[in-house]
């Protein structure tokens, strides 16, 4: 603290920062001498505004589009599910009524976009009057602009205000690490916002197919929307779900508050099978999964702060809880996903400020 003090200038800076800064500053060091534990829930607060770095061993989620292929699967009449054909890339799907259809998810670029179209066009000639976006990354919502001008936008409100205060470029580089740098899959992309935005649920009557999509709250971010078709029990669950042999990943948003958000979607749908925005189809039984996951976390966090074990010591080296059955090419994208909720669970189990 006497280094400190000692750089004072005579107008009560330091360096060219403020008094009330030095004071602070001053603070803190003598907080973190006498309490680290205190000054951990410092940072614990200050990451809460400000996420803390990727942890050890974190790989971005492989979603370059290049080369893959969607598959057509159908889930129940005028249901139907879009699969990537290769691993954790992304997934849409439509639902077809005896008036127009709907679909969920345009992709990551104008190019999967029109697979989308195509694979509407295989089944059916009806016009695709509603198109729904799960979250607001680019990967869900690059492919809005290729739909025809007819097609209303449908999506949370806070996926339309997220779209709304960003541009292209902005999410095109906070994406570009899921692409493996490769810029040039968002050549072209233009963003075209939603139309219609809701709160809590919207539902359209497309012609004996009722759609509804609904937002419990946030997961893996602030914006995850569920589309549901009640007669099928098929949901589209964007990020908050992947698919089989997954865990959650909060990337942006807190783990009490994701756990919250699957107690709502289980106890307001009865879902038989998942169709996940990254990974292979699901039974609904995946909510009951990431639930207990998410509990796991939490305890482990509690504990951990509870023995004064320090943040990367809780985090660093950690390995995927037992009794989940992650797929065995998925476990290296887990582990991360897993290190990274570890972050945020000690972030929420730790003293406050």
């Amino acid at each position: 603290m006497s280094a400190i003090m000692k750089r004072l200038g005579p107008a009560g800076e330091i360096s060219g920062m403020k008094e009330g800064f030095v004071v602070k500053l001053v603070l803190s060091a003598m907080l973190a001498l006498l309490n680290p534990l205190a000054f951990q829930a410092q940072e614990a607060a200050a990451a809460q505004r400000q996420p803390p770095p990727p942890p050890p061993g974190y790989i971005p989620p492989p979603l370059n589009p290049g080369g893959v292929r969607l598959e057509t699967r159908r889930l129940a009449d005028g249901v139907y599910a879009l699969l990537a054909n290769t691993p954790f890339t992304d997934n849409s799907g439509f639902v077809v009524g005896t008036d127009a259809v709907l679909v969920i998810d345009s992709q990551f670029n104008g190019q999967m976009g029109r697979q989308v179209l195509d694979a509407v066009r295989q089944v059916t000639d009806k016009p695709i009057r509603y198109l729904v976006n799960t979250n607001a990354f680019g990967d869900h919502t690059f492919g809005n602009y290729v739909f025809p001008a007819g097609t209303q936008i449908v999506a949370s409100r806070r996926t339309l205000e997220a779209l709304k205060h960003t541009t292209v470029g902005e999410l095109r580089q906070r994406m570009a690490p899921t692409v493996g740098n490769d810029l040039s899959v968002f050549d072209g992309v233009e963003l075209r916002l939603p139309d219609v935005a809701f709160d809590e649920e919207w539902s359209v009557d497309l012609g004996g197919r009722r759609v509804e999509a609904r937002f419990f709250g946030q997961g893996m971010s602030p914006n995850d929307t569920v589309v549901y078709v009640p007669g099928a029990r098929v949901a589209w669950t964007g990020n908050l779900i992947f698919g089989v042999g997954t865990i959650p990943w909060a990337q942006m948003g807190g783990i009490a508050a994701y756990r919250q958000t699957l107690d709502r979607l289980s106890s307001s749908l009865d879902v038989g099978t998942i169709v996940p925005g990254h990974g292979a189809l699901a039974a609904g039984d995946a909510i009951a999964t990431y639930q207990k996951y998410l509990e796991t976390v939490q305890r482990a966090a509690a504990d951990a702060v509870g023995r004064a074990v320090s943040f990367d010591d809780f985090v660093s080296t950690a390995r995927l809880p037992a009794g989940f059955d992650i797929a065995p090419a998925l476990v290296p994208l887990m582990t991360g996903f897993h290190r990274w909720n570890l972050q945020r669970a000690y972030i929420e189990a730790g003293p406050k400020p």
